[in-house]
C-alpha cells in the first residue's frame, strides 16, 4: 500500500521516497514508490503532473492500493527519488473541486438533487445533477456558493471509524463502509471524497457557472473557479470590449446593439429577397418563348433565384428549362418542363455531364460537373 502523502498535505510540492518496484508497462514504465504526494487519476479528477529525480511522470494510476507513477525512464528499485509536484495545476484542480462539492451540497441542501457525475478535466469541468434546474435556479446557487467562498470557511477532512460511519449525515455516489474520508465545509457539505481541496473556501477565490444542458433526465453543469474562472472571466471581458468597439457601445449596452443589428439584418435579408423575386421575375418576362429547349446561365444565383425564374417562365418552354448558376465544371441546376418527365430525365442528364440531382416530374434541381459549351451542346 502506498503511503498518500497528499492526505497528510495537499500542498506538498517536493517530497522524497524509495521505490519499491519498477517494471516495464505499455509506453514506458510503472514505479511504485513506499509514499508519494502525486494524485492519480481517481474520483472524476486527472491525475498530478511532475518529476521523480528529473523524469517526466506521465499518468499516475492507482491499483488495489498501490499507486504507479508512468514514465520513460526506468528507476533501480530501493533508489530514494525526489520528487516534484507541478503544484500550479495540482492548485487549479484543488480550486475546481472544492467550488464543485460547494455547489453540489447547496443544490442538494436545496433541491434534494444528487450529484451523479463529475469530470475535472485539464480544460472544461462538469458536474451532473439527477434532475434539471431552470438557470435562475443556477444563478441563485452560484451566488450563494460564492458568499460561501467569501467567508473562507475552514475545509477539513476526517477519518471516521466504521462503527462512527453509519451515524453520520454525508454525500456519497458509491456505498462506502471501510477507508472513507469525508471532506466538510463547515455546515454546508459534507461528501466523501479522495481527492485533494485547499484549506479554506476563500481560496477558491470564484466559482461561476458557464452553462448546462439536459442530461439522461438529469442535469450536466460546466464550471469554472479560482484562476480558471479568472482566466474565463478575462476572455469574456475582452471579448464583450471587442463587441463593444466594433458597435460603438457601452460594454453594458451591447446585448440591445446586437439584438438591434439583427433585427436590422432580417429586414434587410427580407428587402434583398424580394428584390432579387422581381429581378428574376422580370428575366422570365424576357424570356423569348420557344417550343424547344432553353438554356440560362448566371454566376451568382442562388437556387430560391433559378426556382423564381422557373415557376414564371415554365409557361413559355415547350421542351425543358435549363437554369444553370456558377461556371464551367461546377454548376448548380434547376430544370422545368410540363412536356417531360424530369424524374427520369434528369438521370439521364446527370449520368451525361456529371453530378447529380432530382426532383418532381416537373422540376428538378442538383448539380453539373460539365463546361457550359457541353451543357448546351447537350439541350439545345
Amino acid at each position: 500500500m502506498t503511503e498518500k502523502l497528499y492526505y497528510k498535505n495537499a500542498y506538498m510540492k517536493n517530497f522524497s521516497s524509495r521505490v519499491v518496484s519498477c517494471e516495464p508497462c505499455e509506453g514506458g514504465y510503472a514505479i511504485a514508490l513506499a509514499a508519494t504526494a502525486f494524485f492519480p487519476e481517481e474520483g472524476g479528477q486527472y491525475a498530478d503532473t511532475g518529476v521523480l529525480n528529473g523524469i517526466i511522470v506521465n499518468n499516475v494510476q492507482e491499483k488495489d492500493g498501490v499507486i504507479y507513477h508512468m514514465t520513460d525512464t526506468p528507476i533501480e528499485v530501493g533508489a530514494v527519488v525526489a520528487g516534484t509536484i507541478y503544484f500550479n495545476a495540482r492548485y487549479e484542480k484543488m480550486q475546481c473541486h472544492t467550488a464543485e462539492h460547494i455547489l453540489c451540497g447547496l443544490i442538494f441542501k436545496t433541491y434534494g438533487l444528487n450529484n451523479v457525475g463529475f469530470h475535472l478535466g485539464a480544460d472544461d469541468v462538469t458536474m451532473d445533477i439527477s434532475a434539471p434546474l431552470t438557470w435562475d435556479q443556477l444563478m441563485e446557487i452560484e451566488h450563494r456558493a460564492n458568499l460561501i467562498v467569501y467567508e473562507n470557511v475552514p475545509v477539513i477532512t476526517v477519518f471516521p471509524t466504521p462503527e462512527e460511519l453509519p451515524s453520520l449525515e454525508y454525500r456519497s455516489k458509491l456505498d462506502l463502509t471501510e477507508n472513507v474520508r469525508i471532506v466538510n465545509i463547515g455546515d454546508y457539505d459534507s461528501c466523501a471524497c479522495c481527492a485533494p481541496h485547499v484549506a479554506a473556501t476563500g481560496e477558491v477565490g470564484l466559482i461561476k457557472i458557464l452553462d448546462a444542458e439536459k442530461l439522461r433526465g438529469g442535469m450536466r453543469i460546466h464550471i469554472r473557479a479560482g484562476i480558471r474562472a479568472y482566466r474565463e472571466v478575462a476572455k469574456m471581458q475582452a471579448t464583450l470590449s471587442e463587441i463593444s468597439h466594433m458597435l460603438s457601445l457601452p460594454r453594458l449596452d451591447t446585448a440591445e446593439g446586437v439584438r438591434k443589428l439583427l433585427c436590422d439584418n432580417e429586414t434587410k435579408k427580407s428587402e434583398l429577397k424580394a428584390s432579387r423575386e422581381k429581378y428574376f421575375e422580370r428575366e422570365a418576362e424576357l424570356v423569348t418563348p420557344t417550343d424547344g429547349n432553353l438554356v440560362l446561365s448566371f454566376l451568382d444565383a442562388t437556387q430560391d433565384d433559378l426556382r423564381t425564374l422557373a415557376n414564371a417562365a415554365i409557361g413559355k418552354i415547350g421542351g425543358i428549362l435549363v437554369l444553370l448558376s456558377g461556371t464551367d465544371g461546377a454548376y448548380r441546376f434547376v430544370l422545368a418542363s410540363r412536356s417531360v418527365d424530369l424524374r427520369t430525365e434528369v438521370k439521364k442528364i446527370t449520368a451525361a455531364l456529371g453530378g447529380g440531382g432530382g426532383g418532381s416530374s416537373i422540376m428538378a434541381q442538383g448539380t453539373l460537373a460539365a463546361t457550359l459549351t457541353d451543357i448546351e451542346k447537350y439541350f439545345i
